[in-house]
């Protein structure tokens, strides 16, 4: 059953949209708490013309899953980085050509030969997005270099968090 987010967990919300952008454009948005029997609690982001009908006891999705929270923290999913990717112009992110796309989508790291474009400000450690050339999103990834070392040839530079192959993946073996 979804319920309303509490006060609290609005709060790691909302500070989480405001680190990647998107304050703004989810402010309007209604989001939504689905408390499984793992408690586990997912959110969702509801369409408002959902809003009347997502809070009756005999629904059982609906909206988009942007994520988990768990004790204080919340963990984004792929469909909230494409938000991002959509949304936002305050992240950090890279442009990969044909071959590096098709590296991510089967879960591999991505290599320097196969990036076009790194944004400035990428440094070591730093949580970055992995974009197609046609700006589309690929993937999250973490920096092992700074931007002028990011296109080394022949070195792994970045490693794949979590990419949309992932789904693909699951199905053969679902959780």
């Amino acid at each position: 059953m979804f319920r309303i987010l509490t006060r609290q967990e609005k709060t790691i919300i909302l500070r989480e949209f405001n680190k990647w952008g998107i304050f703004n454009y989810l402010q309007d948005k209604v989001l939504a708490v689905k408390e499984c029997e793992n408690s586990i609690k997912y959110l969702f982001l509801i369409p408002s013309v959902l809003e009347n009908l997502i809070f009756y006891p005999c629904t059982c999705y609906g909206g988009l899953p942007i994520g988990n929270l768990h004790k204080k923290k919340f963990l984004p999913s792929i469909t909230f980085f494409n938000v991002v990717a959509k949304y936002s112009n305050n992240f950090l992110y890279v442009i990969v050509n044909s071959d590096g796309e098709k590296l991510i989508l089967y879960g591999r790291d991505v290599f320097g030969n196969s990036i076009e474009y790194a944004s400035p400000g990428i440094e070591e450690n730093s949580i970055i997005l992995i974009l197609s050339e046609s700006k589309e999103l690929l993937g999250v990834g973490r920096s092992r270099f700074s931007t002028t070392k990011i296109k080394e040839n022949g070195k792994v530079t970045i490693n794949t968090l979590l990419d949309l192959g992932t789904y693909l993946r699951l199905e053969k073996n679902p959780i």
